[in-house]
């Protein structure tokens, strides 16, 4: 569920899903007896101060058909004791840890980020043009299911219309008939929504083959462990150095 400070009324339009039939998610139970520690990524960056703010997905059972419902097994451990956490409550945090960092150069910047990989995109992509203020070429290419799995995206879009050295690119991989979605025919193009596929084939079908120097690109990409492993091929296999990958890994 969104955020309703950065997404106004959006945990509204999901209250329904939450809280009815028989797979309302309000209506999970997570046992767990053992100390359990996770590692988030930080969407905040360092001029909100203070605030640290987190994208979690709530990690459901497996449904069951016989039981036309959820699997009688635990949801996620961590992401469902952070979704039972009411305004007040006090957690343990420690950090930050990990070398997913700016590298300052010149060089240019192409991010690619799925799920809720999304959060440290958010932290680096405002830190370097909000505080920065970055001449740098930069673009971020972001995947996801389908429309409903979006989110930050007028954010972003906020950044590329002030920014003309920044693009922006949505990829879906499972869009559904009500999403409505309008495949771009190529980067160009001013009319489509974006391009349909797992968010690496497109970075390379729509971006790669035409560049000139891929080796001179600086990768920084974070989500689920399959596009992350498919990543770290694309970057061997278009001649991006060791040293100009960096990646955030949340999981696998």
């Amino acid at each position: 569920t969104a955020h309703p400070e950065d997404h106004p009324g959006e945990p509204n339009k999901f209250d329904k899903d939450w809280a009815e039939g028989n797979f309302a998610m309000r209506n999970l139970v997570m046992r767990n007896d053992e100390d359990v520690v996770r590692a988030y990524s930080m969407a905040s960056y360092p001029a909100e101060g203070r605030k640290i703010m987190l994208n979690v997905r709530v990690a459901a059972p497996p449904p069951n058909s016989d039981r036309n419902g959820w699997s009688d097994i635990n949801p996620g451990v961590a992401s469902s004791y952070i979704f039972g956490r009411k305004p007040g409550d006090k957690v343990t945090i420690s950090g930050p840890y990990g070398e997913f960092f700016i590298n300052h150069s010149d060089a240019e910047m192409l991010y690619i980020g799925g799920g809720a990989g999304m959060a440290p995109m958010r932290s680096h992509l405002y830190e370097l043009f909000r505080t920065l203020k970055t001449g740098r070429k930069v673009s971020y290419w972001y995947g996801g299911r389908s429309r409903a799995e979006l989110f930050y995206i007028e954010h972003f879009r906020s950044l590329e219309r002030e920014f003309s050295n920044f693009k922006f690119y949505l990829v879906l991989s499972d869009a559904q008939e009500n999403d409505n979605w309008t495949e771009k025919k190529d980067i160009n193009d001013p009319n489509g929504d974006g391009f349909v596929g797992f968010v690496h084939n497109a970075v390379i079908d729509q971006y790669l083959v035409n560049h000139e120097n891929p080796e001179d690109i600086e990768l920084y990409f974070c989500g689920p462990p399959m596009m992350n492993q498919s990543v770290i091929k694309l970057a061997e296999d278009w001649g991006i150095p060791d040293e100009n990958v960096r990646f955030d890994d949340f999981g696998g």
